[in-house]
């Protein structure tokens, strides 16, 4: 096997440059991004990093975890699983994607080809999260990965913690109005332009409890979307 030839073995001390030596091969981000929220199997990341190979994905798991950005753990489940899970150094990347994320939106084709996973469309929220009114009441988040057979549900909730909407991994506790979807079907719901009236039409999202938080919420992220003479026409009421 050949040497690997790093940024810091040829002599460039650029920090930026070293810590793509960590985490600059191919789908060594989109494993990080997998795990930021919560341990995963290693059958979890292998159906969410689309494309890697199990031999890949093992060494990627491997350099990862001897840079101590990932380490294995032991769920608490009654078969004491074995799972992959950030550091807290690691968890430090999630302001890397959500910067990766924002330079790519306001490039000159921000259009994308795909889907999202649940954890990557929630990442994706809290990366773009616009400012909150304080009385925003807790909501559930349920999303689904439909490119994976049998899909499991994953839970999330928000809130307004001051003006800032804080979103986390888990279900929520009395949410006044929950969602269940599939996760990028949401995506487009947010940044693509699908009308939420039209997608619960068509049966793709299901809103439970009161509708008019889960129309706040999406008003937000599109409003924050706009280009700034959509919103000032809008504002101006042209």
């Amino acid at each position: 096997m050949p040497v690997k030839r790093t940024y810091a073995h040829l002599g460039d001390a650029c920090r930026a440059a070293n810590a793509l030596d960590l985490v600059g091969d191919r789908w060594a981000l989109i494993v990080v991004r997998e795990l930021i929220l919560g341990p995963r199997r290693f059958a979890d990341l292998q159906d969410a990093v689309r494309g890697i190979t199990p031999a890949v994905l093992t060494d990627r798991l491997r350099s990862l975890q001897q840079a101590g950005i990932v380490e294995q753990v032991t769920l608490t489940d009654l078969a004491r699983t074995r799972a992959y899970a950030t550091t807290e150094w690691g968890r430090g990347l999630e302001s890397v994607l959500g910067s990766l994320g924002r330079w790519y939106s306001a490039g000159p084709d921000p259009s994308t080809h795909g889907g999202m996973t649940p954890d990557a469309m929630i990442l994706a929220m809290r990366a773009m999260a616009p400012p909150a009114p304080a009385d925003l009441p807790p909501t559930a988040l349920r999303l689904y990965d439909a490119r994976r057979p049998d899909p499991p549900m994953r839970d999330y909730h928000l809130a307004a913690v001051g003006r800032v909407l804080d979103i986390q991994a888990g279900a929520a506790v009395n949410p006044v109005a929950t969602v269940t979807t599939e996760s990028t079907v949401w995506s487009q719901v947010l940044f693509g332009g699908l009308p939420l009236a039209e997608a619960e039409r068509d049966g793709t999202v299901r809103v439970e409890g009161d509708r008019d938080t889960i129309e706040c919420v999406v008003r937000l992220y599109v409003e924050a979307s706009e280009p700034d003479s959509a919103r000032a026409d809008r504002v101006s009421g042209g």
